[in-house]
């Protein structure tokens, strides 16, 4: 290798300081050379294209040592010698051709004091009186209410009784409170769309798509509702909470000092063999989880590097997290998103995503007597972070902050995986923002009787949530336009994608889904290495089960037909047109948001006025 242009003369190579290789860009020349160019310090230098793929394993912070025992156990050419690699590694470091930890530990410590948005609380429910009235007695004895600026209740109820029951329930609450709540029903609801039709007619039909209920009848509109929050608290830092969790934060049962950094929420589960042993088991924190999420919200990563690491960050805390993620990061990147973890029910759509836990919170689940299908079955968890995480894309959480004084996109108004493309759709505006997500986490306890069934299809359907990753994977990070023209890009993208052929269209779903499914076979080969540490027949055979039957969904001709929840007698055409229709009408209301948004402020507070949320 021949370094083409050393411009300074990087510190002197020390083998236990944690680097990784990032940020480059690789330029094949010809088939025995591969030009490398760094973009965090401008050299560049010729490698092999052999060297150049082990490289691309070494993109998160460890010691050269590690990265070595790393290479000479994937690199056939390596013939298993670790010194070999060493020796590469420190030449490339001395030229300076990989990341040091200590060069990025610095630039993230540093916080200047800045005024923050007020908060409003919101409450979402669906349906369920009784969970509502729990979660707003939870509120009165452990939320400092006085502290926030509005309290509301977006009811989505579809029957009669539920609204008048939740709108009793809200009145009840505010003989006690020291907040009043408002209540946002059915009537207010159609007031806050026609104030804002009237106010920008040429959003009429974007606002329809996003919030008319009728147009999503009987589908769930989890996105809809909390489209209606933004809508609410524009200027405004939202906490919105699901109606099935109490105004509680609660301490996980294992717990890390420090502050970590990681593309998604790396977080743990352990389980109880049901609910009331689980409760049982629970720590409360010292603090209300309305205070918890307002700390950091809409505040900057240097806030968060003091709150958690006071003596500073130590590049060793960078151990492990992947060097991209943390290079992205300043001091003054702004936590436009924060979340938690669940105590009880973990709120996945199915009892597959144990699939997706590492061996020490498959241990706790393995060790639990009940044994592996009645713990999945009966939803008795924790699952969430050890410590306070920054995660470049938000996820799911049954309480969530939202610094809404920064331009934030809508939801998706109906169907599951909502609130997954809303955290792609922020990082691709906000794309040198970050998320939080809590070292704690809030009771999530269904009213209703909930249950997985282990015999549920493993491998991976279409949705939202794909769309999703579609977003992250096209996500330019060097774009340097501003949010509400990345929005635009997000519109025309719909609008672009909406107009593709039949076949196009077929043909890139079942591109989509095979990634999904190769992404599956993946995650079930590196569980199938630790089964025997693990000692589980029981395990050993669910991911039998597991590859098997991704296996045979990837040898499989897929279509859109096969999506679940779609009608078993609709064509493929049927299908195809629905997504056109509902891409179609998403990048209308895209178009438009930022206008909707501009508007939103003066049409609540003239139907505030006028007692429009009084309940």
């Amino acid at each position: 290798m021949a370094t083409v242009s050393p411009p300074n003369t990087p510190p002197a190579v020390s083998p236990a300081e944690l680097v990784a290789f990032s940020g480059c860009e690789l330029v094949t020349i010809n088939s025995g050379a591969v030009l490398v160019i760094n973009r965090h310090n401008g050299r560049q230098v010729m490698m092999s294209p052999q060297v150049v793929e082990g490289l691309k394993s070494c993109t998160t912070f460890r010691t050269i040592g590690d990265h070595a025992q790393q290479l000479a156990a994937l690199r056939p050419e390596l013939q298993g010698r670790p010194e070999l690699a060493v020796q590469a590694l420190e030449n490339l470091l001395a030229g300076g051709m990989l990341l040091r930890a200590a060069e990025l530990a610095p630039r993230l410590a540093g916080e200047a004091a800045q005024p923050l948005p007020p908060t409003r609380i919101f409450v979402i429910t669906c349906d369920r009186p009784e969970a509502v009235e729990r979660l707003l007695d939870s509120m009165l004895r452990e939320g400092k209410l006085s502290r926030h600026e509005a309290l509301f209740l977006v009811d989505d109820s579809r029957e009669p009784a539920s609204r008048a029951a939740n709108r009793d329930i809200v009145a009840r609450f505010n003989t006690r409170s020291p907040t009043d709540m408002q209540y946002i029903g059915e009537e207010a609801q159609r007031a806050l769309l026609a104030g804002l039709t009237d106010a920008l007619p040429e959003a009429k039909a974007g606002l329809h798509f996003l919030l008319e209920r009728e147009r999503w009848a009987g589908h769930g509109t989890y996105g809809r509702a909390r489209t209606l929050c933004l809508l609410l608290s524009v200027g405004y830092r939202a906490i919105v909470m699901d109606d099935d969790v109490l105004c509680q934060a609660l301490l996980p049962p294992i717990s890390e000092g420090g502050l970590g950094i990681a593309g998604g929420a790396l977080r743990q589960a352990a389980f109880a063999s049901d609910r009331e042993a689980l409760m049982r088991a629970a720590t409360p924190a010292d603090f209300d989880p309305l205070s918890g999420h307002a700390s950091l919200l809409g505040s900057t990563v240097g806030r968060a590097v003091a709150t958690f690491c006071p003596e500073g960050l130590d590049p060793a805390q960078l151990e492990g997290m992947n060097a991209g993620l943390v290079s992205m990061l300043e001091a003054d990147t702004r936590i436009l998103v924060t979340q938690t973890g669940s105590w009880g029910d973990p709120g996945t759509s199915s009892p597959h995503w144990v699939l997706m836990l590492g061996p020490d919170s498959l241990s706790r689940l393995l060790a639990v007597p009940q044994g592996l299908a009645q713990l999945l079955e009966n939803r008795s968890s924790w699952l969430g972070s050890t410590r306070p995480t920054l995660i470049k894309m938000a996820t799911l959480s049954q309480m969530t902050g939202l610094d809404n004084s920064a331009l934030l996109p809508p939801y998706f108004p109906a169907f599951r995986g909502e609130d997954r493309l809303f955290g792609a759709m922020v990082e691709a505006m906000h794309h040198r923002a970050t998320a939080l997500e809590y070292g704690w986490c809030v009771p999530h306890l269904p009213i209703e009787s909930r249950s997985f069934n282990i015999r549920e299809p493993i491998a991976a359907s279409g949705g939202i949530s794909m769309f999703a990753r579609y977003l992250t994977d096209h996500i330019d990070y060097k774009d340097a336009s501003d949010p509400a023209s990345r929005l635009q890009h997000l519109a025309q993208d719909a609008r672009r994608i909406a107009a593709r052929s039949d076949q196009d269209l077929v043909l890139d779903y079942r591109t989509e889904l095979a990634r999904s499914h190769a992404e599956q076979l993946t995650m079930i080969g590196n569980q199938r290495q630790n089964t025997g540490s693990l000692g589980s027949e029981a395990w050993s055979a669910y991911l039998q089960r597991a590859e098997e039957e991704v296996q045979q969904a990837l040898a499989q001709l897929q279509s859109p037909r096969d999506i679940r929840g779609v009608p078993a007698d609709s064509s493929e055409a049927s299908v195809l047109a629905a997504f056109r229709d509902m891409a179609s009408g998403f990048a209308g209301a895209l178009e438009q948001w930022a206008r909707v948004r501009e508007v939103a402020p003066a049409v609540t507070a003239d139907l505030q006025a006028g007692g429009q949320f009084t309940p």
